[in-house]
């Protein structure tokens, strides 16, 4: 049997472990014969053929310290997974040899571990339920504005108002001083502003082949030349103009999209308002309580998991300057900045979504919550389904029923399910649990990062 390893562990208070690992004498003494016949088959010994050398006299020859370390690095390694085997720590990533010792050997090494995540009493956090209200009166108004936008400026057979454009032939002057003479001038009448104070409301009332003369005098703050002194105005109205909005009838409903009539209008409007308010109240709720269940939880993890969360961040930044056919360095330039300074930059954005990363993947174990072979075949069919040609939808069903595709989709199902569970839960409305949380898995490092956001990615994957 072979001689078990002296292992030790020490805490850290940055989430790593101090892990000491110590051969016996049985393993040592078996070491450093592996080292010696590895020395004496490779180097030549005067008096010994090629790996015939005994390992007393390649230890004299070369000293115990030397010989050892020719396995050093595979003793190393071999030790190490020997002690993971045993399971008495769960390494987040590869841990750091800090120190190697020959007598007895014994390696010290610093140990990331596992991210763990406990929710304390999450299913205690409460909050109001979104109150989405959406009526006709939302409906007219959202009418209103693309009337406005559609009216049309139309000859009418009225006096002018405020808010009228009018078509006019005027001449103006100051004693003898011509200050104006215009021919066919259009004039939007506004109820502020104007050539002088009062000169848009004295059209106010006046008809077409209607003409008029008043006067304005020139304010005495006036920057003109004329401050102080009275304007004569004589004018003739040729036309006014209102803007006219389209009727609301069935042919506005149907040059605004496929609809059949102004009801079927009104009917798909006050849906899409309420489905569109909905989503924007549940992502507010979604928002307020993962704040809840971050303040609610504890969390521990590596540095080196925020680092691999700004790596993500980078690599998702470069993708997109790419498209736009600009490179990461030329952003940097363009910013005056370096990327040791923008992954610091980046490093609040970072730890926030690994924490939600984190605290998302340990809700969705401790509710018991999956994603069925049905509900992914399902949601398989309504991306593909957005396919505008059938090579369009062939490359989609490619995608997505990739091994790569197909994780996209079931943790973006996952996702969503994840969080609508934690609006019931905040909102009191959640089933009981089926299962107690101590049946619950715990958190692995594999679970907790490779669990991602695939919102965006299935959402790209559908504009191909």
């Amino acid at each position: 049997m072979t001689e078990a390893l002296t292992i030790t562990t020490a805490p850290r208070t940055d989430h790593h472990l101090d892990v000491t690992i110590q051969l016996g004498p049985e393993r040592t003494a078996a070491a450093l014969h592996q080292a010696a016949r590895l020395i004496a088959r490779k180097t030549k010994i005067s008096g010994f053929r090629p790996g015939k050398a005994p390992d007393a006299t390649v230890i004299r020859l070369f000293g115990r310290d030397k010989v050892l370390r020719e396995i050093m690095n595979d003793l190393g390694q071999e030790v190490y997974k020997e002690a993971l085997e045993g399971k008495p720590f769960e390494p987040y990533a590869q841990a750091q040899l800090e120190d190697v010792q020959l007598d007895p050997i014994t390696f010290k090494l610093v140990v990331p571990l596992a991210p763990t995540v406990d929710l304390g009493d999450y299913r205690s956090i409460r909050l109001d339920a979104p109150d989405v209200h959406v009526d006709e009166t939302d409906v007219n108004k959202w009418l209103d504005r693309v009337r406005e936008e559609r009216a049309t400026w139309q000859a009418v057979e009225r006096p002018a108002e405020i808010g009228d454009t009018v078509v006019i032939d005027i001449h103006g002057a100051v004693g003898e001083d011509t200050i104006m003479d215009n021919q066919d001038w259009e004039l939007l009448l506004k109820a502020e502003g104007g050539w002088l104070p009062g000169f848009n409301d004295a059209f106010v009332g006046v008809a077409a082949g209607d003409e008029k003369t008043f006067p304005l005098t020139y304010p005495e703050d006036s920057v003109s030349r004329y401050r102080g002194q009275e304007a004569t105005f004589q004018a003739t109205m040729k036309e006014v103009q209102a803007r006219v909005r389209p009727a609301l009838d069935d042919e506005l409903a149907r040059s605004l999209g496929d609809y059949e009539d102004m009801a079927d209008l009104r009917a798909r409007l006050l849906a899409q308002m309420t489905a569109q308010r909905t989503k924007k109240a549940e992502g507010k709720l979604d928002n307020d309580a993962f704040e809840a269940l971050i303040e609610k939880a504890t969390l521990a993890y590596p540095h080196m998991a925020v680092d691999g969360m700004i790596h993500e961040i980078l690599q998702d930044h470069e993708k997109q300057l790419a498209q736009r056919g600009y490179s990461l360095e030329d952003y940097l330039r363009l910013q005056g900045t370096t990327q040791d300074a923008y992954r610091d930059q980046l490093k609040p954005q970072a730890e926030r979504q690994l924490q939600g990363r984190l605290i998302l993947t340990r809700l969705a174990q401790a509710e018991g919550i999956v994603v069925t072979d049905e509900e992914a075949q399902a949601e398989l069919d309504r991306i593909t389904a957005n396919g505008e040609s059938d090579e369009q939808k062939k490359e989609l069903l490619d995608l997505f029923r990739s091994e790569q595709g197909q994780f996209y989709i079931n943790q973006d199902l996952l996702t969503k399910k994840t969080l609508a569970r934690l609006r019931e839960i905040v909102t009191g409305q959640a089933p009981e649990l089926v299962r107690p949380e101590a049946e619950a898995a715990e958190t692995s490092s594999d679970a907790a990062i490779e669990t991602v956001e695939l919102v965006d990615a299935v959402e790209a994957a559908q504009n191909l």
